[in-house]
């Protein structure tokens, strides 16, 4: 029962596919230059983004432990990316909200 509580490997998929999902709908081109994606795409991006956290975590039991490693695991899929410090910082935080809102609550 503990091992299982500790076991991230689901967790870590999870992050690295909702970094790929992240960066097919804003590209790291599309967030540096001088032509900033409009709110209405990050707007989208970011409802996007939050329904499959909401469900993931529902679907799963994230404990404290879990819901820490996936955002961590998200934070370096999105580095490893190229974005820069502040995009990365922002959504990942982002994502942290979403595993912890009271949607989850039933």
């Amino acid at each position: 029962m503990f091992l299982k509580w500790l076991n991230t490997d689901e967790v870590d998929t999870f992050a690295r596919a909702l970094a790929q999902d992240l960066a097919g709908r804003l590209p790291v081109s599309a967030t540096v230059g001088s032509k900033p994606p409009t709110p209405a795409r990050t707007s989208a991006t970011r409802e996007a983004i939050e329904a499959r956290a909401v469900a993931f975590a529902r679907k799963n039991k994230v404990n404290w432990y879990k819901r820490a490693h996936l955002t961590n695991t998200f934070k370096w899929a999105l580095r490893e990316a190229g974005y820069d410090d502040k995009f990365v910082n922002a959504w990942t935080y982002d994502v942290a909200l979403f595993l912890s809102s009271k949607q989850l609550k039933p």
